[in-house]
């Protein structure tokens, strides 16, 4: 029940939070921006969490880090976020 609050929360608000949660306990997320595809995962990722962008791989020890460094088409995450459009929730 809880982990459906918050899934809901991830699609309805596009809230941070819920997307920290949801990778810290396994989940991955695929999404959009501007047309170009991505896909946040921890499995197989090179350190806890990885942002794939079509085939390459951005590394990070933490989600949080992820959030504060990760670059999308010359955006920094949080610009991209604020236009992302979600597709799947794994």
């Amino acid at each position: 029940m809880i982990h459906d609050l918050i899934t809901s929360e991830l699609f309805e608000k596009k809230s941070l939070a819920a997307l920290i949660f949801l990778i810290d306990c396994g989940r991955e997320l695929e999404f959009n921006v501007k047309g170009i595809k991505c896909f946040i995962s921890c499995a197989y990722s090179k350190k806890y969490v990885s942002l794939y962008i079509n085939e390459d791989e951005q590394s990070f020890d933490s989600v949080s880090e992820l959030i504060a460094n990760a670059i999308i088409e010359d955006m920094n995450f949080l610009e991209a976020w604020e236009q992302v459009e979600l597709e799947y929730l794994l």
